[in-house]
C-alpha cells in the first residue's frame, strides 16, 4: 500500500471527540475539494475524494454536521484512469444551512462556495482536526533513497496555504510554500517535521513505521560509512605497503639489504615477511616494539638511501661517458 493511502486510511478511522473538531475537519475537506453547482434548479454541494475511505469519512462528517441524506456517487475518470467518489448534499436550504454552519458563507443568497477566513481554529484539538482534514483532502507523503523525505499538502490557493501555515505555526512548524500548475502547496523536506505533522494529525501507526524506517536508514548509513572508511584505510595500507616493498627490492638490488644498519635491515625484513600489515602492526612485531612514527621514519631513511645511491650511480655513469 502506498504510504499516502496508508496515512489517509488510518486517519479515516480516527474518532472525533467533539462536534467542533469534526466541523473543522469537514471545513478543510470542503475548502480543498468542495464544489457548488446548480442543476435543474437544485443546489448541490459535493466533496470529491480519490479514495472510498475518505469519501466515507466525508459522508459521516456531513451527517454529524446535520446533513439529512448525503449520498456517495462513484464516477470513472477515463482521463485519469481511476475512480473518483463524490459525496453530495442536495437542496437549497440544506446546502445553505451547511455552509453557514461551517462558516463558509453568510446568510443570504450565494451561488458559489466562498472561502472566508474571519477565523481559524482556536482550540488545539480543532487545529489538529483542521490539519487532518487538509491531509485527507490534498496531502501526500513519500520516502525514497533519491529524494529523501517529502510531505506536501495541495491547498489550491495561496490564501488557503497561508491559513494552514498559520495553523501549523501554532505547533512550531513552519512549512515552505510553493506554486505549481496554478496551485499552492505546503511542503516539508525533512524527517523531523514530517514526523511532527503525523503526530499532530493522529497518524500514530504510520509515525511508528516512519521512525522505524529512520532508525534502519540511520544504522545502514552508519554501517556504510564505516565500511567505506575501513575500505579506504585498507586500500591506503595496501598501496603504502606495495610502495615500501618496491623500495626494499630496489635497495636490495643496488646495495643489498645486509649492508643496511640493523634498524633499517630489521624494518625491511619484517615488511617483506608481513606485506599486508600496517605500520602500527609492523612496529608491534619488532622487539622492543616501535611506534607507527618510528616505522615511518625508518622507511623515510630507506628512501633517502635509495635517492642517494641512485644519484651516485648516475654521477658515475656520467663520468664514464
Amino acid at each position: 500500500m502506498a504510504l499516502t493511502r496508508q496515512v489517509k486510511q488510518e486517519l479515516t478511522r480516527h474518532e472525533e471527540s467533539s462536534f467542533c473538531c469534526s466541523s473543522w475537519e469537514l471545513k478543510a475537506l470542503m475548502l480543498k475539494n468542495g464544489y457548488f453547482t446548480i442543476r435543474h434548479n437544485t443546489h448541490i454541494l459535493s466533496i470529491a475524494a480519490d479514495d472510498y475511505a475518505v469519501a466515507r469519512r466525508s459522508f459521516n462528517l456531513l451527517r454529524l454536521a446535520g446533513a439529512a441524506s448525503p449520498t456517495i456517487v462513484r464516477q470513472q475518470e477515463k482521463r485519469l484512469r481511476r475512480s473518483l467518489f463524490y459525496v453530495r448534499v442536495q437542496g437549497h436550504e440544506q446546502v445553505d444551512a451547511l455552509l453557514i454552519y461551517l462558516d463558509l458563507k453568510e446568510a443570504g443568497r450565494q451561488l458559489s462556495l466562498p472561502r472566508l477566513y474571519s477565523s481559524v481554529p482556536r482550540r488545539t484539538c480543532c487545529k489538529k482536526a483542521f490539519l487532518r482534514g487538509a491531509f485527507l483532502a490534498g496531502g501526500s507523503i513519500s520516502i525514497s533513497g533519491r529524494s529523501g523525505y517529502h510531505l506536501e499538502i495541495n491547498c489550491n490557493s495561496v490564501e488557503d496555504a497561508h491559513v494552514y501555515r498559520k495553523t501549523l505555526q501554532a505547533f512550531s512548524l513552519d512549512p515552505l510554500i510553493r506554486k505549481r500548475n496554478g496551485s499552492a502547496f505546503l511542503y516539508f523536506k525533512n524527517a523531523e517535521s514530517m514526523a511532527d505533522y503525523l503526530r499532530i494529525i493522529g497518524a500514530d501507526n504510520t509515525l511508528l513505521q516512519l521512525e522505524s524506517m529512520r532508525v534502519v536508514k540511520s544504522v545502514r548509513n552508519r554501517v556504510n560509512r564505516l565500511v567505506n572508511c575501513e575500505t579506504a584505510n585498507l586500500e591506503k595500507v595496501v598501496a603504502s605497503a606495495q610502495q615500501q616493498l618496491d623500495l626494499i627490492d630496489r635497495i636490495d638490488r643496488l646495495i643489498g639489504i645486509d649492508n643496511l644498519t640493523p634498524a633499517l635491515r630489521e624494518a625491511a625484513l619484517i615488511r617483506k615477511s608481513y606485506p599486508e600489515a600496517s605500520l602500527k602492526e609492523l612496529g608491534e612485531l619488532i622487539e622492543p616494539p616501535v611506534g607507527k612514527s618510528g616505522m615511518s621514519h625508518r622507511f623515510r631513511q630507506l628512501e633517502k638511501i635509495l635517492d642517494k645511491t641512485t644519484a651516485t650511480d648516475r654521477k658515475q655513469k656520467s663520468c664514464h661517458l
